[in-house]
C-alpha cells in the first residue's frame, strides 16, 4: 500500500475501471458471476479496463452491466457511449512496421485479433520475450512488448491504462483520482497509479499488491467481487 493512494477520501470515490483477464475472469478467460453480481450492485459506474479489442469490451460491458465508458488496447483506444465511435490514441503503424522486423526472427510468431486491432498489435506468447524486447528497443525505440500473461503486446509507450484512464474520466467528467482502479498484473499499475485507490485481487502480483490500498484474499473473479463488495460498504 502506498502513500500516494491514500489522498482522497473513499467516499470521494465516484467510479471503478477493472481490469477483466486475471481480475474478473480465471486464466481460462472465465468471468465470475459473484464479479457480474458484484458490478451490477455497485452504486457507482464500472469501467472496463483491457488489451482486448474495443469491440469485444463494447460486447463484454454490455453482458455483464458494466459502465458504457471503456478503455481497450491497454490504453490504445477509449469509447464512451456503446454508440459513439471510439478514440485512437497511438498509431499502429509503426507497431506494423515492428511486427514485421520481429517476424523475420520470430517466423511463428501469431498475431491475434489483427483484423480489430486500432493502436496495438498482439501475438500469441510463443517467442522469446527478452529477445523480442532486444530487438525491439534497437530498431523502435518508441515501442514496448507489455506481457499480460495472456498475450504479448506491442504498443507505443506513450500509452498505457493510466493515459487511457485519464482521457476516459476526462470525457465522462470525472477526475482519475476519483476512480477506484482494480487489476492483477503489471500492466495496470500505471492505472493504479491514476487512481485515488487501488484494489488487487488475491492473485495479484507483487507489484500490483504493494500499490493496492485493500488486497482480496480470494483469487480472480472471486476476488473482484471481495473487493468490490468492501468498496460498495464504504461509500
Amino acid at each position: 500500500m502506498t502513500d500516494n493512494h491514500r489522498r482522497l477520501s473513499i467516499t470521494r470515490i465516484k467510479a471503478v475501471v477493472a481490469d477483466i483477464d486475471g481480475t474478473l475472469t480465471d486464466m481460462q478467460r472465465h468471468i465470475s458471476t459473484d464479479a457480474i453480481a458484484a458490478i451490477r450492485s455497485l452504486p457507482i459506474p464500472v469501467v472496463l479496463s483491457s488489451g482486448n479489442v474495443i469491440c469485444f469490451m463494447r460486447a463484454a460491458s454490455k453482458l455483464i452491466g458494466a459502465s458504457e465508458a471503456m478503455i481497450g488496447e491497454t490504453g490504445g483506444v477509449i469509447q464512451v457511449g456503446y454508440d459513439s465511435k471510439p478514440v485512437i490514441l497511438a498509431d499502429i503503424e509503426q507497431c506494423r512496421q515492428a511486427a514485421t522486423v520481429l517476424q523475420q526472427h520470430f517466423p511463428g510468431m501469431e498475431q491475434l485479433d489483427a483484423r480489430y486491432r486500432l493502436s496495438e498489435l498482439a501475438f500469441r506468447r510463443t517467442v522469446d520475450v527478452d529477445k523480442a524486447r532486444e530487438i525491439l528497443d534497437k530498431a523502435f525505440p518508441e515501442l514496448e512488448i507489455i506481457d499480460t500473461r495472456f498475450a504479448l503486446h506491442l504498443k507505443h509507450k506513450s500509452v498505457n491504462k493510466g493515459t487511457g484512464l485519464v482521457e476516459v474520466s476526462r470525457m465522462m467528467g470525472l477526475k482519475p483520482d476519483e476512480f477506484a482502479a482494480m487489476g492483477d498484473s503489471a500492466n495496470d499499475i500505471h492505472m493504479f497509479n491514476a487512481a485515488g485507490m487501488g484494489l488487487a485481487v488475491g492473485n495479484a502480483t507483487p507489484e500490483i499488491r504493494e500499490a493496492a490500498d485493500y488486497v482480496a484474499q480470494k483469487p480472480y473473479g472471486e476476488g473482484a467481487a471481495e473487493a468490490l463488495n468492501w468498496l460498495a460498504r464504504r461509500l
